[in-house]
């Protein structure tokens, strides 16, 4: 990395907050699921398949991405990522098949918003290497800020110019997006390097510290994104209108974004393992919730509370990666972290709709929730700081 009298805030952080939102568009895939089933003339479990694929190719892109730092100058990253999710959006514009939007939007389109995610990442946290939760708040949080804007702009829209234009529009957004990115990280005057190392960043000499990262993450994850894929249903299941089930499906996206902003400030103050442990309690809170009150408006607040505890857990996972290990192997560690979440995004959805096809309703599912935190509690306890940063 550049020394510390070359680099330049502000321009990174800019960045991040410029670029990070429109990544966050990824999110926005529900809008187009209906408009694009009814167009391809397909049953739902196959266009539902564009998602998941997009989902391990988000993973793969932020596992890839480090990769390309002792390759490619810092300043292009962006634009790598550009160019990926600006080609699949320009060929799921131009797809006529649900094989040919799964190739573009699942895997050109996904791999290029996770490529981008970690380079934003490892951008802000070597900007605010002295505040590595704040800049794992702001990083991450901006991601779903992107979710919620696009999916109600995009949603508003969808009816009148169709899901096609929207792709070609949103590649046009990346295309002067990305331009600015790169601009502005090149201002920043930080630079990725290749082999870093340097002296007091080294890594913990404790074997089951990162396993236990790892494993509290997908619990979080799991028990997330199974509201979050559900929050609709769920809702609608417990007799809500229209309208309450599509604000259920906002709040838990806004408690998905405010969690990740205010855990990343806590983890600059407080033990990363108990912020992580704040995430499951809050998951317990929102599944008991969900069992034991009836009627919509404790469901609307239930999948409020685990979409806040998706968002905490989301900022605190990655920021102990940051505290723990270092900034210099950010890039690379976020990366097998983030397999947590892709492995929890391919099986709790499923698991959970595979749930309510045999009982009718989501009790089920919410017993698997409680599960889920109850293990990801006991776990996230015993999280604890190496010497190296106590």
């Amino acid at each position: 990395m550049t020394g510390p009298s070359k680099t330049r805030t502000g321009p990174a952080i800019a960045a991040v907050l410029l670029f990070n939102p429109m990544l966050g568009s990824f999110y926005a895939w529900s809008v187009f699921l209906a408009p694009l089933e009814a167009e391809l003339g397909v049953p739902r479990s196959e266009i539902s398949t564009v998602f998941g694929v997009a989902i391990f190719g988000l993973t793969a892109g932020l596992v890839c991405a480090p990769l390309a730092n002792a390759r490619i100058p810092t300043p292009l990253l962006p634009i790598v990522a550009t160019i990926l999710c600006g080609s699949g959006l320009l060929l799921s514009a131009a797809a006529d098949t649900a094989m040919m939007l799964t190739f573009s939007y699942g895997g050109l389109f996904g791999f290029g918003s996770g490529f981008g995610y970690s380079v934003t990442l490892q951008l802000i946290n070597r900007a605010l290497a002295d505040r590595r939760g704040l800049a794992n708040g702001l990083g991450i949080g901006a991601f779903p800020t992107g979710a919620i804007g696009f999916s109600l702009v995009f949603g508003t829209i969808i009816e009148t110019v169709g899901p096609r234009s929207i792709f070609i529009g949103t590649a046009a957004l990346f295309a002067a997006g990305g331009l600015i990115t790169a601009v502005l990280i090149r201002r920043s005057g930080i630079r990725f390097e290749a082999t870093p190392r340097i002296d007091g960043d080294t890594p913990p000499s404790l074997p089951t510290l990162f396993p236990l990262l790892w494993f509290g993450f997908f619990l979080a994850a799991a028990g997330g994104v199974l509201a979050i894929g559900h929050a609709a249903g769920i809702l609608s299941s417990r007799g809500s209108t229209a309208t309450m089930a599509i604000v259920g499906a906002v709040l838990v996206n806004v408690g998905n974004a405010g969690g990740r902003f205010a855990a990343g400030w806590a983890c600059d103050h407080f033990a990363p393992g108990r912020v992580a442990t704040s995430a499951h309690l809050a998951a317990l809170i929102g599944f008991l919730t969900l069992i034991f009150f009836p009627g919509a408006t404790a469901g609307l607040i239930s999948v409020a509370l685990v979409g806040l505890s998706y968002g905490i857990a989301s900022g605190a996972y990655p920021s102990a990666v940051s505290i723990f290990f270092g900034i210099q192997r950010y890039g690379r560690n976020l990366g097998i972290l983030i397999t947590a979440w892709g492995v929890a995004g391919l099986i709790s959805p499923w698991g959970a709709g595979w749930l309510f096809d045999r009982s009718g309703d989501y009790v089920l599912a919410s017993i698997l929730g409680i599960i889920l935190a109850v293990i990801g509690i006991a776990v996230s306890l015993c999280i604890r700081p190496p010497p190296t940063v106590a």
